[in-house]
């Protein structure tokens, strides 16, 4: 029985149960109606208990409303109870015994029925009744800590059996002392003194915000139910019941709890771990396992097969430690590797369970295992057992009848969608089917007539299909294809080609770039091709969450749930694992990025502890050694300036270089005079570099040094050359990736159906370059080998030339890229390639980058010299690939059009390339968009000496500066290098009496912004800093032409003096072009 007691102003627990059964008169309106005579009359209404029970709980009611600020609060106000509670005088029989009692004493008409007679010598009326039938024990108390808000509970019980007291805390459990029920319980303010040593006592009270919020008692002595069997008839199908207490009936469940938790821990103790391996060798490593029906080798089986069940079903799913994970995947690839017998026996089981649901290991561990690395673990043994499965003859044969099947089916529904038919399935196999592979993929008779491996890939591209509405932060497909498809020789290529055949590619490109398809115009007409074809994989992200949504969500949530929403887009590390899963489809397993740091998972003083990787110090080795040529004991400042000048790091300050060689440097045992830096201080500082990077920053650099993603180095041929002078020059980075993809040729594949759907596109290139811009050249340079490309390339030439498309715009970037690689891609149709880029086709004029040039030049130059520009500036940037600069030297009548009469003026060599200073600060390195670092070769490794703009600044070689207020400004300025990657001009001129150099160029400002300025450069000093003497500025809002604003420009207040000035081109190329009669020094 449970009584609620309000102990609002109320002290005790009597006084709170002496409240809830006082008698209450109601008269006045508060009149009950009489049953009988039916007319309202007063009453006497009384609230007792008509049969106490076994076990009674006090509920004491701390929690109430405030009606000052109508908010529930706490009551912390001391209410005491004690261990032994009589519930005599709230019972029925008490209220009637007084009730009797009154009614024959004449003085109790103004008494309540409650009280009992004190002080007067009088017997207690209450006395007749027993006090063993009403007395109650304490054994439990439920307490709250905290406020009415929030808080904690929990709880002081008594051992019936040992009347000891327990403090239950959760899963703590501690003695109790019960004298301290008082302290711990009755809540109030506890009095706390402080003595002093002078003797000086300070009290303080504090309000107790823990106390009790419900009592048990237990009746000392309990209600006796009566064994005499009842009169009435008992149905003798009636359940019989059985009383019993808590203890018994949770025993069994205790005791079935406590051996599974033991089972449990036992077997995840290291030792079951250790006997399990030696279980495992005791099977494996004792010659070949035969077959199973020999009856004394059968225990093999049993033993491979116990482990598998072991670790999949049980340990991959726990949170262990990566060292014992990868112990496990590394004993059973070289089981597998050993023994072919296990391999197929593994490979078939795990076909058979891709039609279970909760035995599906694929599933379990590719889509729903919530931990990485067993996620990883398990795939890898997937992986590798598939590999080794596929070097038997019996399922090549197999698999490439499999892949026949794949082709027509997808044959057959292309011509359906040609035909205007629809196909809303994922490709799944139809039993019905002219060109089913369904009997190739019955599980009951794998080995025999199906293929295992077959059945496996199938269902991966089902899981591909319905990856959109699976969170995409537990997708490790991509992971488990690029794994199938990094296998070398003719078995590797075989499941590539099946991985083809089932457009495995093709899906994920549709999963990587689904959302981008309507953000950024992909042509209509494949894009519905697409969608009819694969459903799944093209379900964008919107669509995605809204399938995923419950029913019961409402709108509001549904709009406001964002961060659900996010779950289902594909992070930049899920979009890298799809290209690079991509490339390995198509043959290309180098670009697989291998981490250049590893996680050692010590912490010192709060920071975890990052090494480098084996793969990674061994690169950094070969490294070290190619720049190390002055000394055999290590580098010197100037290689190591050299090295981070290669890395792309501009103007390190020589205090930097001296901080290195003061940390790492030794002396030079030949030359004492000289400091270097051995490996181990080179290891140290790469190390220290690649901590505060990410994994992609670090790849970038090695990738100078000609290393790939994985950390393998290109060969010695696709990195230099000799050239006729028997100097050593370095091949371009497009022109390597050519090379290397060229050297690849036998692993890559020739079946890849993107031309069929239209997918080889410029938008191909744009939406890989914007997520792994190395894999994404390696693809398009693999896809672009031994074809000519006409379309590709006739297509990106019409993207460039587009006049929507600027020079430092996304487009023009991505065009650049592909029009380098189908230039450099060295094949039989390499020079068929060159010639369409450079002029053309026969039927499409102004295509070609000269025959564009040409068209240009017609026109007004000052209307159309950013596109003339353009045009010149891809020129420069493809005669340092090789196969360019032999064609241009084949074809000088073409290329005589962009020849100067005069030579250009020597750039200042105390200027260094560096003229990429922010004005006023900033950084050195500042890029106008996201989309500028796709062409790395453009600015960062250029010399000195090879300006972006030479060709084109030979008709801008002066300009005229006229209508200034400052007169000395005025006057003819000769160009003078470059700032900014545009030319800059100078003239001399006096200032304040001393002779100076005013000169006019382009500087990036801190926001990013760019200005033309009208200054004077201290010398030795770039432009653009603080120190220069600034007259006249104006906004570069074109930023694709490298000529100044003519008008515009405005004046700096203390400096400069009204009227602005003017800037005319000086052209004298095409002031000799012009007739006699016509000539004009400006144009």
């Amino acid at each position: 029985m449970n009584i609620d007691c309000q102990i609002r102003n109320k002290s005790t627990i009597h006084e709170a149960l002496s409240t809830l059964c006082e008698d209450e008169i109601m008269e006045g309106d508060n009149k009950v109606l009489c049953d009988r005579c039916k007319v309202k009359t007063n009453t006497v209404l009384r609230t007792a208990i008509s049969t106490l029970p076994d076990v009674l709980i006090l509920s004491l009611k701390r929690f109430d409303l405030d009606y000052t600020t109508f908010e529930t609060v706490k009551l912390n106000s001391r209410c005491e109870f004690e261990e032994a509670l009589n519930m005599k005088q709230y019972t029925l029989e008490a209220k009637e015994l007084l009730e009797a009692v009154s009614t024959d004493d004449p003085k109790s008409d103004t008494a309540s029925m409650m009280d009992v007679s004190e002080g007067d010598g009088s017997q207690d009326p209450l006395s007749k009744l027993p006090d063993e039938e009403y007395e109650y024990r304490l054994v439990g108390v439920l307490v709250h800590a905290g406020v009415a808000q929030g808080g904690h509970y929990y709880s002081f019980i008594k051992d019936r059996t040992s009347d000891k007291w327990y403090r239950f805390d959760d899963e703590d459990v501690t003695p109790f002392d019960p004298s301290l029920i008082e302290q711990e319980c009755f809540g109030g303010k506890l009095k706390k003194e402080t003595k002093f040593p002078n003797g000086h006592v300070h009290t303080t009270e504090n309000e107790q915000f823990a106390n009790a919020l419900m009592l048990l008692y237990e009746k000392v002595k309990p209600v006796e139910m009566s064994e005499t069997p009842m009169e009435e008839e008992v149905d003798p199908k009636a359940q019989i019941i059985t009383r019993t207490n808590g203890y018994d009936a949770f025993l069994p469940s205790v005791r079935k709890s406590n051996s599974t938790h033991g089972w449990q821990s036992f077997l995840l103790t290291s030792e079951f771990h250790c006997f399990m391996g030696d279980v495992l060798s005791q099977a494996t490593d004792d010659g070949e396992i035969v077959c199973p029906v020999i009856e004394c080798d059968s225990w093999r089986y049993d033993v491979v097969e116990l482990a598998l069940t072991f670790i999949f079903d049980l340990l991959f799913h726990l949170s262990l430690e990566k060292t014992i994970l990868d112990r496990w995947s590394a004993r059973f690839v070289q089981i597998f590797s050993s023994h072919p017998l296990v391999t197929e026996s593994f490979v078939s089981s795990i076909a058979q369970r891709t039609l279970c649901v909760y035995q599906n290991w694929i599933r379990a561990y590719a889509v729903e295992c919530s931990d990485e690395h067993a996620r990883r673990a398990a795939l890898q043994i997937f992986a590798s057992a598939i590999q080794r499965q596929v070097t038997k003859t019996t399922e090549q044969k197999l698999l490439q009848e499999w892949s026949c099947r794949w082709d027509l089916e997808w044959k057959q529904q292309l011509g359906k969608i040609g035909n205007g038919g629809q196909n809303s399935t994922p490709m799944l196999a139809d039993p019905g089917s002219e060109h089913s592979r369904a009997d190739l993929e019955d599980v009951t008779k794998i080995s025999t007539s199906s293929t295992a491996i077959g059945i496996i890939l199938s269902f991966v591209t089902l899981l591909l299909e319905l990856s959109p509405r699976i969170v995409q932060s537990r997708i490790e497909l991509f992971y488990f294809i690029q794994l199938l498809a990094r296998n070398d020789g003719v078995e590797g290529k075989l499941l590539r080609l099946a991985m083809s055949h089932a457009q495995i590619p093709i899906r994920l490109f549709c999963l990587a770039f689904r959302d981008k398809f309507s953000q950024t115009g992909f042509p209509h007409e494949h894009l519905s091709k697409l969608k009819l074809l694969f459903p799944g994989s093209c379900l964008g992200s919107n669509f995605a969450i809204g399938m995923s949504k419950h029913e019961s969500q409402n709108i509001l949530q549904m709009g406001m749930n964002s961060d659900r929403g996010n779950q289902f887009m594909l992070t930049s590390y899920d979009l890298r694992l799809c290209m690079e899963a991509f490339a390995s489809a198509i043959g290309l397993p180098h670009c697989v990025s291998e981490d250049i740091t590893y996680d050692t998972g010590d912490i010192v003083r709060g920071r975890a502890v990052i090494r480098l990787t084996p793969l990674a110090i061994k690169a950094l080795e070969t490294i070290y050694e190619e720049s190390k040529t002055t000394s055999k004991f290590g580098l010197t400042k100037r290689e190591i300036e050299q090295h981070i000048r290669a890395c792309g790091i501009r103007g390190i300050p020589p205090q930097k270089i001296d901080q290195i060689m003061g940390k790492h440097g030794i002396i030079d045992n030949d030359n004492e005079a000289i400091q270097v830096l051995p490996f181990e201080g080179f290891l140290d500082y790469y190390q220290t570099y690649a901590c505060s990077n990410n994994n992609n920053d670090n790849q970038a650099k090695l990738q100078v040094f000609g290393f790939r993603p994985d950390l393998s180095q290109w060969e010695d041929k696709a990195r230099w050359y000799t050239d006729a002078a028997g100097n050593k020059r370095d091949f371009t980075t497009h022109e390597s990736i050519a090379m290397d993809v060229a050297s690849s040729q036998n692993s890559l594949m020739e079946y890849c159906p993107f031309r069929e759907l239209g997918l080889w596109n410029p938008y191909f290139l744009w939406y890989s370059l914007e997520t792994d811009k190395f894999t994404a050249q390696y693809i398009f340079a693999a896809l672009a080998y031994g074809d000519d490309s006409d379309t590709m390339t006739l297509e990106l030439l019409r993207q460039f030339h587009s006049p929507q498309h600027r020079w430092d715009n996304q487009i023009s970037h991505v065009c650049r890229t592909g029009i380098r690689l189908l230039a450099a891609m060295p094949d039989d149709k390499q020079q068929h390639r060159i010639n369409t880029i450079m002029l053309g086709v026969l039927n499409e004029d102004g295509v070609g980058l000269i025959a564009h040039a040409k068209e240009i030049n017609r026109y007004n130059v000052n209307e159309q010299h950013g596109r003339y520009e353009k045009c010149v500036n891809m020129l420069n940037d493809l005669k340092k690939q090789r196969a360019v600069e032999i064609w241009m030297a084949q074809n000088q009548a073409e290329m005589a059009f962009f020849e100067s009469e005069n030579e250009p003026e020597v750039t200042n060599q105390q200027q260094s390339r560096g003229d990429y200073s922010v004005r006023r600060g900033g950084n050195n390195h500042y890029q106008s968009n996201q989309m500028s670092d796709y062409d790395e070769e453009d600015d960062e490794f250029d010399d000195d000496d090879s300006p972006r703009f030479d060709t084109l600044s030979h008709m801008y070689q002066e300009v005229m500066v006229d209508n200034c207020g400052f007169p000395d400004i005025n006057g003819v300025y000769k160009r003078n290098g470059h700032c900014d990657e545009v030319p800059k001009y100078s003239k001399p001129g006096t200032y304040e009496g001393n002779q100076v150099v005013f000169m006019l160029f382009r500087c990036k400002l801190s926001d990013g912004t760019r200005r033309w300025y009208i200054s004077i450069v201290p010398g030795n000093i770039h432009p653009g800093t603080t120190k220069d003497i600034d007259f006249y500025f104006t906004a570069a809002h074109d930023t694709t032409s490298s000529f100044p604003p003519e008008t515009e420009w405005s004046t700096i207040p203390q400096r400069g003096i009204d009227p602005p000035p003017r800037v005319l081109p000086r052209n004298s190329m095409m002031h000799q072009q012009q007739p006699d009669d016509q000539s004009s020094d400006y144009i």
